[in-house]
């Protein structure tokens, strides 16, 4: 009976070191496998790309700002504008300057510009124009034909009749003979070009179109 007993004993030891065994090899197995999938996920963290840290906007586009002249430098190499209650610094080195007005302080102007202007960082700004202050300003664009060119404007047909002048200044595409050469005695060329531009109306109701960039149309 004690010998029969003992074989018993013996029988569930066995039976329950066996049990044992299993339960520490899943959990090895377990622990293996979570350790292999944080592996795969901090790989997937590593290849995710950065930030960019490129300023944004595009120079292509062009852009205006309004605002009242507070201080101009000695030599007109630059002036302060306000804006917002922010006063922001423009250089005028290489800047066509189109005002009724001088400048000086309380003149209200619109600047025209490309690239992007960060609270009163303009290095990343390109100014194109500085004109009369408007409050409706707006970049527009017109394609035609080439009817008419002087020393000082040009006018585009955009082929209904209607007739558009503009006043010749240092825009993009203007020194590459994109206008043509004269045809006839009204020294229209003929070509098909696209100006992009904008508008400035002054108190007597008169306008004036001031050419950003003229290009070939195709």
């Amino acid at each position: 009976m004690k010998k029969t007993l003992i074989i018993a004993l013996a029988v569930c030891a066995a039976v329950v070191f066996t049990a044992c065994g299993k339960s520490s090899e899943q959990a090895q197995n377990a622990a293996g496998t979570v350790a292999e999938t944080g592996k795969e996920t901090s790989s997937v963290k590593e290849t995710t790309p950065e930030a960019s840290t490129e300023a944004p906007g595009s120079t292509a586009e062009f852009k205006i700002l309004t605002g009242k002249v507070t201080a101009v430098a000695d030599n007109m190499e630059s002036m302060t504008v306000e804006n917002g209650g922010t006063k922001v610094i423009f250089p005028l080195n290489n800047v066509m300057v189109e005002t009724s007005y001088s400048l000086e302080p309380d003149v209200d102007v619109s600047i025209i510009y490309k690239g992007e202007i960060s609270g009163s960082d303009t290095t990343n700004a390109k100014i194109v124009l500085v004109l009369d202050a408007q409050d409706q300003m707006e970049v527009k664009e017109l394609t035609g034909s080439v009817k008419d060119q002087a020393m000082s404007t040009f006018t585009i047909d955009d082929g209904s009749g209607k007739e558009t002048g503009f006043i010749k200044d240092n825009c993009e595409g203007l020194d590459t003979g994109v206008l043509g050469n004269a045809t006839d005695d009204s020294n229209g060329s003929g070509a098909l070009v696209k100006v992009t531009y904008v508008t400035v109306t002054y108190d007597a109701g008169s306008e004036s179109n001031f050419p950003l960039k003229v290009e070939a149309a195709k």
